[in-house]
């Protein structure tokens, strides 16, 4: 049997077809019903979809849907923002909108996530096989060369010049609000508040975020993430309510939220990953072709909280590395090399291994990678379940990371844990590598 199961209010026959061939996808059985009144589930539910695009539910199916739950809403595309008020219970994760045609990838993402709570990563929004990039930066300077990196590779896949239009403008934001608004005091307050755009240009290091990117032909998708998690789901609503409201958003020295209407005019879906206390990531997806036809602006909306950190913890890993990893054909070279050494070292505790200069691998087995000088780290761990961070930030194993550095005497920190094992560390710098560095740990067991 099973382990998750859905229950399916709509009268729309097509909605249900297209969700009913899904299930299996997602892991999950399903009981389809007219409406809310109707809900009489043969299990437990795990995941309520209520299509509230011709009425909202009533008090009956607040009071059938277990505490525990999650529930995605499909709404009209004009009622986007109108609905936002939906996300006050505790349970929604999502509003979707029905377009002309049901988008079974993301449907597919959103219902996974919901059901088992693995959170993190923008390759779960690209079919398998797309590749995917990611880049550390650390200042402001580093934040305009990993735009002019990501508008490159845009222009290269295709994006038309509008569509780049809206992802400079979005990525911009959201590295803004990752680098300066994100991080914050032992008080909970800003670090950089009330600081101007010049003074804030000319900090030399701030908290580092990643930066992911990629294009599957259909979308192209950006992703900022913070290892600092201050964003929670009653601040993220404070902001999409005045977004709702149509009101001013905050000046620039005022936080986490600033362009948040400009951003949900520009994208074509947004999520919001949210680990308290531990990491927050945004994501903008946009539709290469919408905005031909004349629909612009967020036609989805997402949002994704962990429960706890050390919940959390284990969301990253199982996020990040087997959503994010590269898949076993592709790697398999990489990992016979790093058994090898393993045998060879077996009994001297943890180990690891430099190779330098050879060309990095990409996400899900690309044939090339972007247009960038930067050097790239890759790092290969063992057990492979192991949580790899790069300047304390979390990056996918077996993902290049390009290193924006200037200074070559700048250091750059490299970690590897997992639960049960001795943590491994080392600090290099930006002037010792060379092109693709790859390194492969073997963590130590603790006695």
């Amino acid at each position: 049997m099973l382990r998750y199961h859905m229950c399916v209010i709509t009268r729309d026959g097509a909605l249900r077809r297209s969700i009913k061939r899904l299930t299996t996808a997602t892991g999950a059985t399903a009981d389809f019903v007219g409406d809310g009144g109707q809900i009489n589930p043969t299990r437990p539910i795990n995941l309520a979809i209520y299509d509230a695009r011709h009425e909202l539910p009533d008090r009956s199916f607040f009071t059938q849907v277990p505490r525990t739950a999650r529930i995605l809403y499909i709404v009209d595309g004009e009622d986007l923002v109108s609905r936002v008020p939906l996300f006050e219970d505790q349970r929604v994760t999502s509003l979707f909108c029905l377009d002309e045609r049901f988008d079974d990838d993301e449907f597919i993402s959103s219902a996974t996530k919901a059901l088992r709570g693995e959170i993190f990563g923008l390759q779960k929004y690209f079919p398998w096989g797309v590749t995917t990039f990611t880049m550390l930066v650390k200042n402001y300077e580093e934040k305009t060369r990993a735009i002019d990196i990501m508008m490159r590779y845009a222009q290269l896949g295709g994006v038309r010049g509008p569509v780049r239009d809206r992802i400079q403008l979005v990525a911009d934001e959201l590295m803004m609000n990752g680098l300066y608004h994100a991080p914050v005091d032992e008080t909970g307050q800003e670090k950089y508040r009330g600081l101007t755009v010049k003074q804030i240009a000319q900090l030399p290091e701030v908290s580092p975020i990643q930066v992911q990117y990629g294009c599957s032909g259909r979308y192209f998708g950006v992703a900022v993430r913070d290892g600092g998690g201050s964003l929670r789901r009653d601040r993220a609503l404070e902001y999409l309510a005045r977004a709702r409201a149509g009101a001013q958003m905050e000046q620039k020295k005022s936080g986490a939220g600033l362009g948040l209407i400009s951003t949900l005019r520009s994208v074509s879906k947004l999520v919001f990953n949210m680990a308290p206390t531990s990491s927050t990531e945004v994501i903008g997806l946009f539709d290469m072709e919408l905005p031909t036809h004349g629909m612009v602006g967020a036609r989805s909306l997402h949002l994704f909280t962990a429960t706890s950190s050390a919940e959390a913890v284990e969301e990253e890993g199982s996020a990040e590395g087997a959503a994010g990893r590269i898949r076993p054909r592709a790697r398999a070279l990489g990992w016979a090399a790093a058994a090898l050494v393993g045998a060879a070292v077996a009994g001297l505790g943890t180990a690891y291994v430099l190779e330098r200069g050879r060309r990095p691998v990409a996400s899900a087995g690309a044939s090339r990678a972007p247009a960038a000088a930067s050097p790239t780290v890759t790092v290969f761990p063992d057990p492979a379940t192991a949580e790899v961070a790069i300047d304390g930030v979390p990056v996918s194993p077996g993902v290049p990371v390009p290193i924006l550095r200037s200074e070559p005497a700048a250091e750059i920190e490299i970690r590897v844990t997992e639960a049960g094992y001795r943590t491994w560390s080392r600090t290099i710098l930006a002037s010792e590598l060379a092109g693709g560095e790859r390194i492969y740990v073997r963590l130590d067991r603790e006695r």
